[in-house]
């Protein structure tokens, strides 16, 4: 008998092609670039926290500033005009553009910083209303209030403080705003 004879198929090297390396990577390169992108939009959201944390801190600076200061301080005397009619700013006027009528007399109703300069304060506890953001772009915070006084019964009044804190991101106006109460009750306990 003879052997019988076995035909081999010829073996494939193990491995890659390179069309199959050609697509891994073209396969990788797609999601490395949806990637980016997420860091890219991290990035961003990351600045916008970092310039409302930056307005709620000079806001809270001023309203520790309002606690330390006599009740009839001429810096807290009452706001007039209409930002005390509605100083919540319920219709928005400040996120108007400026050189709005609206915007603009809501602006010049609030107490700004040259009124905290009546002692030679210089804006507040904080050396100056502009912080650099990590991409190295300057942010300019302008700082407002608005105080409103009631005499809630004879011999105790109440002093309703609003900070305003405004700055532009990305070409609009946004701002941030905090609100404090101070009672005098005129030596009774």
């Amino acid at each position: 008998m003879e052997p019988m004879l076995r035909r081999m198929a010829p073996r494939r090297p193990r491995g890659f092609t390179t069309i199959e390396a050609l697509i891994a990577s073209v396969v990788f390169l797609v999601g490395l670039a949806g990637l980016l992108g997420a860091l890219i939009q991290a990035r961003g959201a990351t600045g916008q926290a970092r310039r409302i944390l930056e307005a709620t801190d000079i806001a809270n600076d001023l309203i520790a500033q309002f606690q330390l200061w006599s009740f009839d301080d001429p810096r807290l005397s009452p706001s007039l005009g209409t930002c005390v009619v509605d100083p919540q700013d319920s219709a928005e006027v400040l996120l108007e553009k400026p050189g709005d009528p609206g915007r603009d007399g809501f602006i010049s109703c609030m107490h700004d910083e040259l009124m905290l300069r009546l002692n030679g304060a210089h804006f507040g506890g904080l050396d100056r209303p502009v912080f650099t953001d990590a991409d190295g772009s300057e942010s300019r915070f302008n700082r407002y209030y608005i105080i409103k006084t009631d005499e809630v019964r004879p011999g105790v009044r109440r002093m309703q403080i609003w900070v305003k804190v405004l700055y532009e991101e990305s070409g609009q106006t946004r701002v941030v705003s905090t609100q404090t109460m101070r009672i005098d009750m005129g030596g009774v306990l």
